[in-house]
């Protein structure tokens, strides 16, 4: 309930459901990666907020949402529903129900199981399960084409640091140097 709502009445989340629309250049990129892991191509894709992958995942839970709760409510009610229709509707739907919870089973133990804990990229854990957030560069690196945006809004954040008064007691300051990308990568934690 609070994720429809915050996507419904924040601007924030209506930017979230939008970077989760599919894309054209889902399917490039999609491509891309097969070609990248098969070593037919040296680069990988660079993606924006949600590569493929994860815009996936997201829309497959809303549908698994849906079906797991309609096909559990058929199956709950089983003799209001065998009033209403025929009784090959509650085996669909028992069928249904069954293979569904084993798919978002296997998606778990498989998927976020390797993107968390098995992929060399964040040995030896990816931290972002705990807060969700990334450092900069980890940040970057996976997602290259929204990169830009993040170091902008980080050096926003610094500049005001920069820019403080002398003390009261007329000792002099040494200014902070500006925000650096290291800088950055350091301090920022990056929300998914």
């Amino acid at each position: 309930m609070y994720h429809l709502v915050y996507i419904a009445f924040t601007r924030d989340g209506r930017r979230l459901l939008m970077d989760f629309l599919p894309a054209p250049k889902d399917a490039v990129d999609a491509w891309g990666t097969i070609l990248y892991n098969l070593g037919l191509k040296k680069e990988k894709p660079e993606f924006r907020r949600f590569n493929y992958a994860e815009k996936a995942e997201y829309w497959a839970l809303v549908w698994g949402l849906f079906v797991m709760a309609g096909t559990g409510l058929m199956l709950w009610a089983k003799v209001t529903v065998g009033t209403v229709l025929a009784r090959w509707w509650l085996d669909v739907a028992t069928a249904i129900h069954f293979y569904e919870a084993i798919l978002a089973t296997l998606a778990i133990v498989v998927w976020h199981f390797y993107q968390v804990f098995f992929d060399p990229d964040v040995y030896p854990m990816n931290w972002a399960w705990w807060d969700g957030k990334m450092s900069f560069e980890h940040y970057r690196e996976e997602h290259g084409l929204d990169a830009e945006t993040l170091l902008e809004a980080a050096r926003g954040e610094a500049e005001p640091e920069a820019a403080r008064p002398e003390p009261a007691d007329g000792a002099s300051t040494v200014p902070e140097p500006a925000a650096t990308e290291e800088s950055i990568d350091e301090t920022v934690g990056v929300s998914k």
